[in-house]
Protein backbone atom coordinates (compact mmCIF):
# COMPACT_ATOMS: atom_id res chain seq x y z
CA UNK A 1 0.00 0.00 0.00
CA UNK A 2 1.58 3.46 -1.24
CA UNK A 3 -0.34 6.83 0.21
CA UNK A 4 -0.53 9.44 -2.57
CA UNK A 5 -1.40 13.31 -2.79
CA UNK A 6 -2.21 14.25 -6.59
CA UNK A 7 -0.65 17.42 -7.87
CA UNK A 8 -2.57 19.21 -10.64
CA UNK A 9 -1.61 20.57 -13.56
CA UNK A 10 -2.05 23.74 -11.53
CA UNK A 11 0.00 23.14 -8.69
CA UNK A 12 -2.75 22.39 -6.78
CA UNK A 13 -3.75 18.99 -4.98
CA UNK A 14 -6.75 17.10 -5.19
CA UNK A 15 -8.22 16.79 -1.59
CA UNK A 16 -9.43 13.12 -1.80
CA UNK A 17 -6.72 10.91 -3.34
CA UNK A 18 -3.76 9.72 -0.82
CA UNK A 19 -2.46 5.81 -1.20
CA UNK A 20 0.20 4.32 0.80
CA UNK A 21 1.23 4.91 4.28
CA UNK A 22 4.75 3.33 4.21
CA UNK A 23 8.20 3.77 5.30
CA UNK A 24 9.51 1.39 3.06
CA UNK A 25 9.73 2.56 -0.38
CA UNK A 26 9.14 -1.19 -1.66
CA UNK A 27 5.93 -1.25 0.19
CA UNK A 28 3.51 -1.26 -3.06
CA UNK A 29 5.87 -2.90 -5.66
CA UNK A 30 5.44 -5.09 -8.90
CA UNK A 31 8.36 -7.34 -7.89
CA UNK A 32 9.00 -9.16 -11.04
CA UNK A 33 11.82 -11.15 -9.79
CA UNK A 34 12.17 -14.84 -9.13
CA UNK A 35 14.76 -15.33 -5.91
CA UNK A 36 15.00 -18.65 -7.26
CA UNK A 37 16.58 -18.15 -10.61
CA UNK A 38 19.42 -16.38 -8.76
CA UNK A 39 20.59 -19.14 -7.74
CA UNK A 40 21.85 -20.51 -11.14
CA UNK A 41 24.02 -17.69 -11.04
CA UNK A 42 23.05 -17.21 -14.84
CA UNK A 43 20.11 -16.39 -15.80
CA UNK A 44 16.48 -15.10 -14.33
CA UNK A 45 13.13 -15.77 -15.57
CA UNK A 46 10.11 -13.14 -14.64
CA UNK A 47 8.11 -14.27 -11.71
CA UNK A 48 5.38 -16.08 -12.50
CA UNK A 49 1.99 -14.15 -13.40
CA UNK A 50 -0.74 -14.23 -10.82
CA UNK A 51 -3.81 -16.71 -11.84
CA UNK A 52 -5.70 -13.74 -11.33
CA UNK A 53 -5.46 -11.76 -14.30
CA UNK A 54 -7.47 -9.04 -13.32
CA UNK A 55 -4.73 -8.59 -9.89
CA UNK A 56 -2.03 -8.87 -12.54
CA UNK A 57 -3.30 -6.21 -14.21
CA UNK A 58 -3.50 -4.27 -10.68
CA UNK A 59 0.04 -4.62 -10.50
CA UNK A 60 1.11 -3.94 -13.53
CA UNK A 61 -0.48 -0.71 -13.75
CA UNK A 62 2.03 0.24 -10.80
CA UNK A 63 4.71 0.76 -13.12
CA UNK A 64 2.67 3.75 -14.69
CA UNK A 65 2.10 5.43 -10.96
CA UNK A 66 5.89 4.97 -10.65
CA UNK A 67 6.46 6.81 -13.60
CA UNK A 68 4.05 9.59 -12.68
CA UNK A 69 5.91 9.67 -9.37
CA UNK A 70 9.17 10.24 -10.62
CA UNK A 71 7.97 12.89 -13.38
CA UNK A 72 6.84 14.87 -10.34
CA UNK A 73 2.91 14.68 -10.97
CA UNK A 74 2.50 12.21 -7.82
CA UNK A 75 3.43 12.78 -3.88
CA UNK A 76 4.10 9.27 -2.38
CA UNK A 77 4.31 9.49 1.07
CA UNK A 78 4.69 6.10 3.77
CA UNK A 79 5.23 5.81 7.11
CA UNK A 80 6.67 3.66 9.93
CA UNK A 81 3.74 0.64 10.19
CA UNK A 82 3.29 0.28 6.45
CA UNK A 83 7.29 0.17 6.29
CA UNK A 84 7.73 -3.42 9.01
CA UNK A 85 4.69 -4.81 6.70
CA UNK A 86 7.13 -4.24 3.75
CA UNK A 87 9.86 -6.45 5.84
CA UNK A 88 7.97 -9.58 5.49
CA UNK A 89 7.99 -9.17 1.54
CA UNK A 90 10.84 -10.50 -0.79
CA UNK A 91 13.11 -7.95 -2.45
CA UNK A 92 13.87 -8.28 -6.22
CA UNK A 93 16.49 -6.72 -8.23
CA UNK A 94 15.69 -2.81 -8.11
CA UNK A 95 15.80 -2.86 -12.02
CA UNK A 96 11.88 -4.26 -11.78
CA UNK A 97 10.72 -2.25 -9.35
CA UNK A 98 7.91 -0.25 -10.10
CA UNK A 99 8.69 2.34 -7.66
CA UNK A 100 12.57 2.37 -8.36
CA UNK A 101 14.01 5.66 -8.06
CA UNK A 102 10.61 7.26 -6.40
CA UNK A 103 10.94 9.82 -3.97
CA UNK A 104 8.73 8.72 -1.38
CA UNK A 105 8.36 10.69 1.77
CA UNK A 106 7.56 9.64 5.02
CA UNK A 107 4.47 11.11 7.23
CA UNK A 108 3.67 11.06 10.86
CA UNK A 109 1.94 8.14 11.71
CA UNK A 110 -1.72 8.84 13.53
CA UNK A 111 -0.01 8.03 17.00
CA UNK A 112 3.38 6.38 17.35
CA UNK A 113 2.87 2.87 18.47
CA UNK A 114 6.63 2.89 20.77
CA UNK A 115 5.05 5.41 23.16
CA UNK A 116 2.78 3.20 24.53
CA UNK A 117 3.73 -0.62 23.56
CA UNK A 118 7.40 -1.83 22.74
CA UNK A 119 8.74 -5.67 22.30
CA UNK A 120 11.09 -7.67 20.86
CA UNK A 121 11.32 -6.56 17.21
CA UNK A 122 10.82 -9.21 15.21
CA UNK A 123 7.47 -9.81 17.04
CA UNK A 124 6.85 -5.84 17.56
CA UNK A 125 7.36 -5.63 13.42
CA UNK A 126 4.20 -8.42 13.11
CA UNK A 127 0.58 -7.66 12.43
CA UNK A 128 0.02 -9.72 15.27
CA UNK A 129 -3.22 -11.29 13.98
CA UNK A 130 -4.10 -15.56 13.39
CA UNK A 131 -1.51 -16.00 10.58
CA UNK A 132 1.23 -15.31 13.11
CA UNK A 133 -0.27 -17.07 15.72
CA UNK A 134 -0.72 -20.34 13.89
CA UNK A 135 3.23 -19.80 12.98
CA UNK A 136 3.91 -19.40 16.84
CA UNK A 137 4.81 -15.82 17.16
CA UNK A 138 4.54 -14.18 20.01
CA UNK A 139 1.85 -11.05 18.85
CA UNK A 140 1.19 -9.16 22.45
CA UNK A 141 3.72 -6.74 20.79
CA UNK A 142 1.92 -6.66 17.37
CA UNK A 143 -0.18 -4.43 15.72
CA UNK A 144 -2.86 -5.97 16.22
CA UNK A 145 -2.92 -6.19 20.11
CA UNK A 146 -1.78 -2.38 20.20
CA UNK A 147 -4.90 -1.39 18.01
CA UNK A 148 -7.42 -3.20 19.92
CA UNK A 149 -6.07 -1.28 22.64
CA UNK A 150 -6.84 1.34 21.34
CA UNK A 151 -10.11 0.43 20.39
CA UNK A 152 -11.03 -0.30 24.14
CA UNK A 153 -10.24 3.16 25.05
CA UNK A 154 -13.26 5.08 27.01
CA UNK A 155 -13.87 8.54 27.76
CA UNK A 156 -11.86 8.20 31.18
CA UNK A 157 -8.64 6.06 29.11
CA UNK A 158 -8.69 9.00 26.35
CA UNK A 159 -8.43 11.74 29.30
CA UNK A 160 -5.90 9.99 30.77
CA UNK A 161 -3.85 10.02 27.90
CA UNK A 162 -4.59 13.49 27.61
CA UNK A 163 -3.48 13.90 31.19
CA UNK A 164 0.06 12.44 30.64
CA UNK A 165 0.67 13.38 27.10
CA UNK A 166 4.10 15.25 28.20
CA UNK A 167 5.19 12.24 30.23
CA UNK A 168 4.73 9.86 27.35
CA UNK A 169 6.37 12.47 24.33
CA UNK A 170 3.04 12.63 22.44
CA UNK A 171 3.43 15.18 20.09
CA UNK A 172 0.89 18.00 18.95
CA UNK A 173 -0.13 15.93 16.31
CA UNK A 174 -0.60 13.08 18.32
CA UNK A 175 -2.83 14.86 20.65
CA UNK A 176 -5.02 15.90 18.27
CA UNK A 177 -4.99 12.54 17.36
CA UNK A 178 -6.01 11.08 20.64
CA UNK A 179 -8.33 13.65 20.64
CA UNK A 180 -10.17 11.94 17.76
CA UNK A 181 -9.24 8.41 19.00
CA UNK A 182 -13.35 7.97 18.73
CA UNK A 183 -12.99 8.06 14.90
CA UNK A 184 -10.59 5.58 14.52
CA UNK A 185 -12.98 3.33 16.46
CA UNK A 186 -15.59 4.11 14.13
CA UNK A 187 -13.60 3.02 11.35
CA UNK A 188 -12.69 0.18 12.99
CA UNK A 189 -16.63 -1.05 13.96
CA UNK A 190 -16.94 -0.70 10.12
CA UNK A 191 -14.25 -2.95 9.28
CA UNK A 192 -15.77 -5.61 11.53
CA UNK A 193 -12.35 -7.78 12.00
CA UNK A 194 -9.23 -7.32 14.31
CA UNK A 195 -7.72 -9.01 11.36
CA UNK A 196 -8.37 -5.30 9.43
CA UNK A 197 -7.63 -2.95 12.19
CA UNK A 198 -4.10 -2.05 10.72
CA UNK A 199 -5.90 -0.98 7.24
CA UNK A 200 -8.12 0.98 9.06
CA UNK A 201 -4.95 2.67 11.08
CA UNK A 202 -2.91 3.13 7.61
CA UNK A 203 -6.19 5.08 6.59
CA UNK A 204 -6.93 7.28 9.92
CA UNK A 205 -3.44 7.90 9.55
CA UNK A 206 -3.55 9.18 5.71
CA UNK A 207 -6.97 11.33 7.01
CA UNK A 208 -4.39 12.68 9.71
CA UNK A 209 -2.15 13.71 6.81
CA UNK A 210 -4.68 15.27 4.70
CA UNK A 211 -4.10 12.95 2.04
CA UNK A 212 -5.92 12.58 -1.05
CA UNK A 213 -5.65 8.65 -1.72
CA UNK A 214 -4.87 5.39 -0.14
CA UNK A 215 -3.91 2.88 -2.94
CA UNK A 216 -3.81 -0.74 -1.83
CA UNK A 217 -4.13 -3.80 -4.26
CA UNK A 218 -6.41 -5.08 -1.93
CA UNK A 219 -10.13 -5.79 -3.27
CA UNK A 220 -11.67 -5.70 0.48
CA UNK A 221 -10.20 -2.69 1.60
CA UNK A 222 -11.80 -0.21 -1.24
CA UNK A 223 -15.39 -1.79 -0.10
CA UNK A 224 -14.72 -0.70 3.29
CA UNK A 225 -13.65 2.31 2.23
CA UNK A 226 -16.78 3.06 0.14
CA UNK A 227 -18.81 2.55 3.33
CA UNK A 228 -17.01 4.74 5.40
CA UNK A 229 -17.16 7.36 2.74
CA UNK A 230 -21.05 7.69 2.59
CA UNK A 231 -21.28 7.51 6.49
CA UNK A 232 -22.67 10.15 7.96
CA UNK A 233 -20.17 10.38 10.49
CA UNK A 234 -17.23 10.06 7.59
CA UNK A 235 -14.28 13.05 7.85
CA UNK A 236 -16.18 15.32 5.75
CA UNK A 237 -12.78 18.07 5.55
CA UNK A 238 -10.29 15.04 4.26
CA UNK A 239 -12.32 12.17 3.10
CA UNK A 240 -9.30 10.20 1.86
CA UNK A 241 -10.73 7.86 -0.74
CA UNK A 242 -9.37 4.17 -0.78
CA UNK A 243 -8.68 2.72 -4.56
CA UNK A 244 -6.63 0.35 -6.60
CA UNK A 245 -4.13 1.23 -8.35
CA UNK A 246 -6.29 0.89 -11.50
CA UNK A 247 -9.10 2.84 -10.33
CA UNK A 248 -6.66 5.37 -9.19
CA UNK A 249 -5.40 6.20 -12.39
CA UNK A 250 -8.87 6.33 -14.06
CA UNK A 251 -9.48 8.98 -11.12
CA UNK A 252 -6.66 10.83 -12.25
CA UNK A 253 -7.96 10.67 -16.19
CA UNK A 254 -5.06 8.45 -17.34
CA UNK A 255 -6.32 4.99 -19.15
CA UNK A 256 -3.11 4.93 -21.07
CA UNK A 257 -0.58 2.49 -18.81
CA UNK A 258 3.18 1.78 -19.57
CA UNK A 259 3.83 -1.50 -20.43
CA UNK A 260 6.54 -3.87 -18.28
CA UNK A 261 9.50 -3.97 -19.01
CA UNK A 262 10.13 -7.74 -18.63
CA UNK A 263 8.52 -10.31 -20.58
CA UNK A 264 6.77 -13.45 -18.95
CA UNK A 265 8.29 -16.88 -19.73
CA UNK A 266 11.69 -15.75 -21.35
CA UNK A 267 15.29 -15.67 -19.65
CA UNK A 268 17.40 -13.03 -19.05
CA UNK A 269 21.12 -13.28 -18.69
CA UNK A 270 22.08 -12.50 -14.99
CA UNK A 271 25.95 -11.59 -16.16
CA UNK A 272 26.24 -11.50 -19.53
CA UNK A 273 25.02 -8.13 -21.62
CA UNK A 274 23.42 -7.61 -17.72
CA UNK A 275 24.53 -3.69 -17.31
CA UNK A 276 23.09 -2.81 -21.16
CA UNK A 277 20.16 -4.20 -20.43
CA UNK A 278 19.71 -2.91 -17.28
CA UNK A 279 20.46 1.02 -18.91
CA UNK A 280 17.62 -0.71 -21.70
CA UNK A 281 15.37 -1.10 -19.00
CA UNK A 282 15.81 1.68 -17.17
CA UNK A 283 15.15 3.82 -20.63
CA UNK A 284 11.89 2.05 -21.03
CA UNK A 285 10.66 3.32 -17.53
CA UNK A 286 11.97 6.90 -17.90
CA UNK A 287 14.80 6.38 -15.33
CA UNK A 288 17.99 8.21 -14.97
CA UNK A 289 20.91 5.52 -16.69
Amino acid sequence: MVIFRYACDAGQRHICPQPICYSSRRAARATLWSPKSRLSGRRFVRKKLDPNIEYQAQKNSLFTIGRLIREGKLEAFSYRELGYEGMNRIIGESVFDAMDHCRVTDCNPAIERSRLSSGFFPNYMRKGGKKDQKRGFETSSGQIPFMQMLCNLNETGIAWLLGVKEILGFTDFETESIRNLRYFQKLCEISQSPENFPDMFHLWTAQRNHMDVFLTLEKKLPTIGNQIEKSEWANVEYPTKVLRPIEFLDYIGITDLDPVPIEPGRFYPFIEDWDQWQRDCRKQMGLPI
